[in-house]
């Protein structure tokens, strides 16, 4: 990839202010002001400046870096995902890999990034416009990945299939089982609210007299939903997999083994990890193809690093529903 020989000089004449004035804005130092700041960063842009330590990584004899971020090691979801995605990596042995921890996702962590020699940066986290102005400043690459959908139009986006997801489930419990009370077990985050409105919307279609009761299990007693298990509610989809196994444990907390004292009960989850992870309780759910997944994102990955100039990629994965094994 050509860059353009732009000076710190160049920019600082142009924008009229001193060559330090410069280095400290595009440093992200606290000595400058925000407006400049930004107006410094557009026009270093504009004008196709680029660091000289971006620039010396570029050398044909050294491979791309890409970094993962890291929110936390709790979520199974994504320590799967990673794992098939480091599989992909050793198979094919073209990028280095390193990850990158933090509780957020901003500009420190694009100042890894350039710290560290990353071309690209894989996240399922949503960045505000002033990382994504940082990170093209430093020439590092932005890819998506995960169920949501993210705003950011000029980065890479490889997502599951949410909307038919949500809509397989509300079929399958409208179906296969009996009964017209459904509830929804959400987090309270709006990305799982998204999950209650599509299935919301796909029990309408299916049935007028359909209704689903949403319950946030961070945030309300766990004894109302077991209330509304006593009360008829047997059809329960719940935002992802974890939230199904936390919901599980306090449910037999109150009685033992809920499932078993209502056998009628019928619970979806969605992510699939319980063929993941041998151990873990077999629950339906929408299953998602974690191999075909850290495939696709890997094919993204080296689009974008090939191709640098091409436009915004999105891909969308299928999924299905894994029916849990007695």
């Amino acid at each position: 990839m050509s860059t353009k020989n732009v000076s710190l000089k160049a920019i600082a004449a142009k924008l009229n202010v001193s060559i330090n004035t410069v280095s400290h804005a595009l440093r992200d130092m606290d000595d400058i002001s925000q407006p400049l700041k930004v107006l410094i960063r557009k026009t270093a842009i504009e004008m196709g400046y680029m660091p000289n330590h971006v620039a010396q990584m570029m050398k044909k004899d050294e491979r791309p870096v890409v970094g993962i971020y890291v929110e936390e090691f709790t979520n199974l979801y994504f320590d799967i995902f990673n794992d098939e995605l480091v599989k992909v990596f050793r198979e094919r042995n073209e990028y280095n890999m390193v990850f990158l921890f933090s509780k957020k996702f901003d500009v420190d962590i694009i100042k890894q990034c350039v710290l560290q020699r990353v071309d690209l940066i894989l996240t399922s986290a949503e960045c505000d416009e002033s990382t994504a102005e940082f990170a093209k400043l430093n020439d590092v690459k932005i890819v998506f990945v995960g169920s949501a959908t993210h705003p950011l139009e000029s980065a890479d986006i490889v997502q599951i299939d949410n909307d038919f997801g949500c809509r397989l489930a509300a079929r399958y419990l409208y179906n296969y089982h009996s009964g017209s009370r459904y509830a929804y077990v959400g987090i309270g985050e709006d990305f799982c609210r998204d999950r209650y409105n599509i299935f919301c919307d796909e029990l309408l279609n299916l049935g007028e007299t359909c209704k689903a009761t949403y319950f946030d299990i961070r945030s309300e007693d766990i004894h109302k939903l077991y209330s509304m298990i006593q009360n008829g509610c047997r059809n329960i989809f719940f935002f992802n997999d974890m939230t199904a196994y936390e919901a599980l444990h306090k449910l037999d907390a109150l009685v033992v083994n809920v499932r078993k004292l209502y056998p009628d009960l019928h619970l979806v989850g969605f992510d699939g990890l319980c063929e993941m992870i041998y151990g873990l309780r077999q629950i339906t759910t929408v299953k998602i193809d974690f191999s075909a997944f850290a495939e696709a994102v890997y094919g993204v990955i080296v689009a974008r690093l090939t191709q640098p100039d091409h436009p915004a990629r999105r891909v969308v994965l299928p999924v299905t529903i894994h029916q849990r094994r007695e």
